[in-house]
């Protein structure tokens, strides 16, 4: 029986791999068992998988008794609050592996509320789209368009994108924006030129999704930073849910940089709840530390920006962060959205007037080293189970704790692979714990 399962922000696969039309179309048939007759909201990325998923998908669901809108290319976080703002939908779906390479794919489930469904309702359709896929399910395309609908979808998320950017004056500003051919590419010059910067557009869909380009790697946006004699760039991800900042001189700005950041000019300005901010286990130390020195409480979370939201949701909203550029604010969008996190960046460094490579050095970090070891899909668990890894993450858990340094090992949601990171004063200390930690488990996985 086919296996299927939930990571951190859905579920992922190789397209036509591990990630076929026959589980999208699973999902279908889960959803419409907890949503009968429901209207769902599907949206997708640039990828070239994206339209035969969205398809069986879709067609799952009509032939289940529900309605569908294809909203078409959309970034995830303009279709949750699509489906926050719609009276109708019962929730929505992305076709999206966000930042993994374009080989990758897979489907977001969003709530009704625009939100990632919790623990317990992954694991229902988990149940139900295994028992469907037992008895197999049929693929078909689905029947009805709803071209009109879907323009006028989009359009309104535009629409939300523009009125934030007209509460920002960044008139003296210049900004390459990178929208890594993904699902901001229809966007994201329209909704930065309506701070009033200058708007410098790269990788806008006519090339590979997350190649070398967007979020996850900006050393090319760096160069065109300095090639244009631009302020700032800012790269997103596939699924335009992450933002990360250059600075003029082309360096990346670290993420939890940018979380103090934020934090640090919500409190300024006074706004609501800016006395605390949520991030994960994984954001620096010296964040933590900085931010209390300005009266500010840094909450910490499991990694993954569901976890983040259900806290911010918990304390009455507020603002929170991944290192990864994945930001949220309660208060404009049910998830993390990088359009409006770009426009938040212009505000903030327009606000300064002074660089924002400037203001980022003036925030403290801890050493800190985090490195992956490849995991064969299914295998994760029962390495990190293994005795000889346990024993060796309590000793370097002990070495480092002696410099008030801390290690954290666990399994990536998204990807088949082992994640590593090692913090504190002594880098020196915290790189040999790292290292000895990813010989084990690279020696684990070799003998398996």
């Amino acid at each position: 029986m086919t296996t299927v399962r939930f990571g951190t922000d859905g579920i992922r696969g190789i397209a036509g791999e591990t990630l076929t039309a026959e589980i999208a179309a699973a999902l279908g048939v889960a959803l419409m068992q907890q949503h009968p007759a429901g209207l769902v909201l599907i949206g997708r990325d640039t990828r070239p998988s994206g339209p035969a998923l969205t398809d069986a998908l879709a067609g799952a669901i009509e032939a289940h008794g529900g309605t569908v809108i294809d909203v078409g290319i959309i970034p995830t976080p303009g279709l949750a609050s699509l489906v926050a703002g719609e009276p109708r939908a019962a929730c929505g779906v992305v076709v999206t592996a966000s930042h993994n390479p374009v080989e990758y794919n897979g489907l977001k489930v969003l709530a009704r509320d625009g939100r990632k469904i919790p623990d317990a309702q992954e694991r229902a359709l988990e149940a139900a789209m295994e028992g469907a896929l037992a008895v197999g399910v049929q693929v078909v395309a689905p029947s009805a368009s709803h071209a009109v609908e879907a323009q006028a979808y989009r359009e309104r998320y535009a629409r939300t994108l523009a009125e934030l950017a007209r509460t920002v004056s960044a008139s003296a500003l210049s900004v390459v924006v990178d929208a890594a051919h993904g699902a901001a590419s229809p966007f994201a010059v329209a909704a930065l030129a309506a701070t009033g910067a200058t708007v410098l557009p790269f990788a806008m869909g006519d090339g590979v999704i997350n190649d070398g380009v967007g979020a996850t790697d900006p050393a090319a946006l760096g160069e065109r930073v300095r090639a244009h004699g631009a302020d700032l760039g800012i790269a997103l991800d596939g699924d335009a849910d992450r933002c990360v900042v250059v600075d003029a001189d082309g360096r990346a700005i670290d993420g939890d940089v940018l979380i103090a950041l934020i934090a640090l000019d919500r409190k300024g300005r006074g706004v609501a709840g800016s006395e605390r901010a949520v991030a994960t286990v994984l954001t620096n130390s010296g964040v933590e530390r900085h931010l209390a020195a300005h009266g500010i409480t840094l909450e910490r979370t499991p990694v993954g920006d569901r976890h983040i939201a259900e806290r911010l949701a918990a304390g009455q909203g507020g603002f929170g962060g991944e290192k990864s550029g994945h930001l949220l604010f309660t208060e404009l969008s049910p998830t993390g959205d990088g359009l409006l996190s770009a426009i938040t960046v212009l505000g903030l460094v327009a606000r300064a007037g002074i660089p924002v490579g400037e203001m980022a050095d003036a925030i403290p970090l801890d050493p800190q080293l985090q490195r992956t070891v490849p995991v064969p899909p299914g295998e994760g668990e029962r390495l990190l189970a293994e005795p000889d890894l346990q024993n060796a993450i309590r000793q370097a858990e002990v070495a480092l704790a002696q410099t008030g340094g801390r290690v954290l090992v666990r399994l990536s949601g998204t990807e088949p692979l082992l994640r590593v990171m090692g913090e504190g004063p002594d880098h020196a200390a915290v790189t040999a714990a790292v290292e000895r930690l990813l010989e084990v488990a690279a020696s684990l996985v070799r003998g398996r």
